[in-house]
């Protein structure tokens, strides 16, 4: 579709990108503050909890795009990638969706848990961090591996 219709893509790209660049502001707010409530309306609307709701594609999506090598987990490979094919604003996307479940693998998913786990549990809430971190590093030295395992030939695509 980008080679046909250069415009196109652009007027598609851009308005994801946008998109997900506050995915990607509130994940990050989410993950270093543990909320979204705060008395500053700028913030307020900028990392409003609708934001996430992109989550529920795009996790799933780049998550697979990781696991079948047509993204890297290092965000600057995955703008490489789609530079070259699709243009800037296709790669600033992806990117930004990179970046985002890059931060849900090893961090906010603990962030989560922290959020809604029982009073009783509180001392275990550190762990909820070290096992978010260990398991999310594994994914993406294991999508890292599927990536070099096609660029030699193992895998075909």
């Amino acid at each position: 579709m980008g080679a046909e219709h250069p415009a196109l893509a652009v007027n598609l790209y851009t308005p994801l990108a946008i998109i997900l660049f506050f995915t990607m502001l509130t994940t990050l707010r989410f993950s270093i503050a543990g909320t979204l409530k705060t008395a500053n309306p700028v913030l307020r609307v900028l990392t409003h909890p609708a934001w996430l709701a992109p989550l529920i594609l795009e996790g799933g999506y780049v998550l697979g795009a990781f696991y079948h090598g047509a993204l890297s987990p290092w965000p600057p490979a995955t703008f490489h990638i789609v530079a070259e094919k699709a243009g800037f604003w296709a790669a600033a996307a992806a990117t930004e969706g990179a970046i985002t479940v890059d931060i849900w693998l090893l961090w906010a998913t603990a962030t989560t848990f922290k959020i809604f786990s029982p009073p009783h549990d509180v001392r275990m809430v550190k762990y909820y961090y070290v096992v978010n971190f260990a398991i999310g590093a594994y994914l993406m030295a294991r999508f890292l591996h599927v990536i070099d395992m096609g660029k030699v030939g193992i895998i075909p695509g």
